[in-house]
């Protein structure tokens, strides 16, 4: 019972992490600029784009978590726990901020200095 506690506790910490470095990461509205958008489009269509790559990206969050419970007590044996851990966050945020991205652009947003 008390290994399953501490798995359910290790998969509980790493989903904080996670959606903690999602929120702290991702990229502004006042970072994408399109000719004719004002701001409020611009805020509802980056809103959207994070919603939608947040939908794809927890299902992948799911698979880590499933992960971390299957082999967070070898990865503590090891002392290679929270570098595992953070590279999974580390690669979902990525993940989710090169969706945001792709989702913008299609929109016909781009990202850098105002024009």
């Amino acid at each position: 019972m008390r290994i399953d506690s501490l798995f359910r506790t290790m998969a509980w910490a790493a989903t904080c992490v996670a959606l903690a470095g999602c929120f702290w990461s991702t990229p502004s509205s006042g970072e994408w600029f399109k000719q004719g958008a004002d701001g409020s489009a611009t805020a509802r269509d980056l809103s959207y784009c994070q919603r939608e790559a947040r939908l794809v990206t927890r299902e992948e969050s799911k698979i880590d978590q499933d992960i971390i419970a299957s082999r967070g007590g070898d990865w503590q044996t090891t002392g290679s726990y929270s570098s595992n851990v953070a590279q999974m966050r580390d690669k979902s945020a990525a993940r989710e901020r090169e969706m945001v991205g792709r989702c913008m652009r299609n929109r016909g947003y781009s990202q850098g200095k105002a024009k």
